[in-house]
């Protein structure tokens, strides 16, 4: 998604008028990171779910309404859904005492990238001129940087 969007500015100097692309690549992105957590920690090996758990999805459909008065409709109850779901599931494998500390530094690092994403998104909302420390930027590099943590946590927790 981000060759496409890098490939309309340099090829036809202008943003690209279908952001398709780019929301699909997320929405496969969110699905990987719930299926890397479902391989590294399976759902029937968890305790019952506490009640904490459900603060993901509440959060993330409160966030949808939010989101829904600066973007699309259909794709904000997409991203609440996805990010619901991920949310969700970190919080629950969080509150389950049975998941070792290289389990739990993947965990922390999702639940991370999930808050990072939703800082993300807010600072688009309310910071619209260009500057130089634009928050949007600092927390894009966050979530960038935050790709690096994954291979060793990955790894570390998939060996395990």
């Amino acid at each position: 998604g981000d060759l496409y969007w890098l490939a309309c500015l340099v090829f036809y100097k202008t943003t690209p008028q279908i952001s398709v692309i780019s929301d699909l690549n997320w929405y496969a992105s969110f699905l990987f990171l719930y299926l890397l957590l479902r391989h590294v920690s399976p759902p029937e090996k968890l305790q019952r779910s506490s009640p904490l758990s459900w603060l993901g999805p509440v959060f993330a459909a409160g966030m949808a309404v939010f989101f829904m008065f600066w973007g699309e409709i259909i794709s904000n109850l997409i991203y609440a859904g996805l990010m619901g779901l991920l949310l969700f599931s970190v919080i629950r494998r969080l509150a389950d005492k049975s998941n070792t500390g290289r389990q739990r530094f993947l965990l922390v690092l999702l639940l991370a990238f999930c808050l990072l994403e939703y800082s993300l998104w807010t600072a688009s909302c309310f910071w619209n001129e260009e500057v130089a420390l634009h928050p949007y930027y600092l927390f894009d590099l966050l979530v960038t940087l935050s790709f690096l943590l994954y291979l060793p946590a990955v790894k570390k927790a998939v060996t395990e």
